[in-house]
């Protein structure tokens, strides 16, 4: 229609003629939808297949492009493949580096021998710096039954057993590898750091035997010492972690009696016990020549934190020192508190006949000489032992 017709209908009808869309009538479909419709049409056509193989039959320009894919002589495949795993390997992908020589060595229909020897050092090579050391091993063997000469397998065989600690097999390598490259400066340098770590592997183990049979000479030493004193008792039936083989005074800890080979003495790990302050003292090594007083002054010397320090509490001429004693086997109504001067040597008090050392270390109780807190202490052993006498002469009668 001209515009001086649309014009003239205007001028009959009485009105602006209605609007005219210009270009092409808007698609009722979404953008995301025609994007994803153009992506599958794509990949339908053969040149934008993704993977010939599920393709099918019958369609000839697919089969074209397969025959363009697989018409390459597997050999020059192989070689593309390796190139391109040499590149990854250069780069310090390694994975990928073994994956590309892993797809070579898979091509088949091609005899050449130095190519796939290449192939199998190559991928140790990419193992060796991944610490797949089983697998670096088996493809240098492979590698070896192609070429028995060849220095690369033998150098990183002989790491890969180095690493794995096969010592024997890795020098082995190293000795074959000189004898067909007697100039190969990698293998000298290996030969020598394989030589080096054998000696202090070596070394590591006379040290540890010599500290097994000091241990074990001191150990019997102790044992003699402990089985003349013959009045010790030891209970350990609550002790957690001891070794089936313990004896009576070991325990799970460090914390253990020694013998002074010097002047014959046993040296015990001991607490002191102060029930009023709820704290203790550790000593690691009471001479049993020393009585408990002289320990006393030592630990003593200077007030303790929770004492007070202007007037202290804990002296050695302030305090008394006990020890409690439970049958092995009894309950806490056996307990009883068993006073020691403070002149006894640890040797007397240990060799008494109603003190038994619990897990290897002895323990005594201290307490101040005066005050409430000791009266109700002593009286409450003092009443559990007359409930027990109670009891047996009920019994009795």
């Amino acid at each position: 229609m001209s515009s001086e017709q649309q014009q003239q209908q205007q001028n009959v009808s009485g009105g602006p003629a209605p609007a005219v869309a210009i270009g092409p009538e808007p698609s009722p479909v979404s953008h995301a939808e025609s994007l994803d419709s153009i992506m599958e049409k794509l990949r339908s056509t053969p040149l934008f297949m993704t993977d010939l193989a599920d393709a099918g039959e019958g369609n000839d320009a697919v089969e074209a492009l397969k025959s363009l894919a697989y018409d390459e002589p597997p050999e020059e495949m192989a070689t593309n493949l390796k190139n391109e795993g040499n590149d990854c390997f250069k780069c310090k992908k390694f994975k990928d580096a073994v994956q590309y020589y892993t797809r070579a060595l898979d091509y088949d229909g091609h005899d050449n021998r130095d190519l796939k020897v290449s192939l199998l050092t190559n991928r140790a090579a990419a193992n060796l710096e991944l610490q797949n050391y089983g697998r670096v091993i088996q493809d240098c063997a492979d590698a070896l039954r192609l070429k028995p000469d060849n220095s690369k397998a033998l150098f990183r065989s002989a790491k890969a057993c180095l690493a794995l600690r096969k010592f024997e097999e890795a020098r082995e390598c190293c000795k074959w590898g000189l004898e067909v490259d007697p100039g190969n400066r990698e293998l000298v340098r290996l030969q020598a750091q394989i030589r080096d770590t054998v000696e202090a592997e070596e070394r590591k183990v006379r040290e540890r035997e010599e500290r097994e049979r000091e241990k074990a000479r001191v150990r019997d030493l102790l044992r003699r010492a402990v089985e003349i004193r013959k009045g010790l008792t030891f209970d350990n039936t609550g002790s957690k972690g001891r070794a089936k083989d313990a004896y009576p005074w070991e325990n799970s800890s460090d914390r253990e009696v020694v013998l002074d080979e010097s002047t014959g003495h046993l040296l015990w790990p001991a607490f002191f016990l102060y029930p009023e302050a709820k704290e203790s003292d550790f000593v690691e090594k009471f001479d049993e020549a020393t009585t408990l007083g002289e320990m006393l002054e030592v630990v003593l010397a200077e007030p303790p934190a929770w004492d007070n320090r202007e007037n202290p509490k804990y002296t050695v001429d302030s305090v008394d020192t006990y020890f409690l004693h439970r049958p092995i086997g009894g309950f806490d109504e056996d307990e009883r508190l068993v006073k020691v001067g403070m002149n006894t040597c640890l040797g007397t008090v240990l060799d008494h006949e109603r003190y038994v050392i619990r897990d290897g270390i002895p323990s005594f109780v201290v307490l101040p000489r005066k005050g409430a807190f000791t009266e109700q202490f002593i009286d409450r052993y003092r009443k559990l032992r007359q409930a027990k006498e109670s009891a047996v002469r009920k019994v009795a009668a």
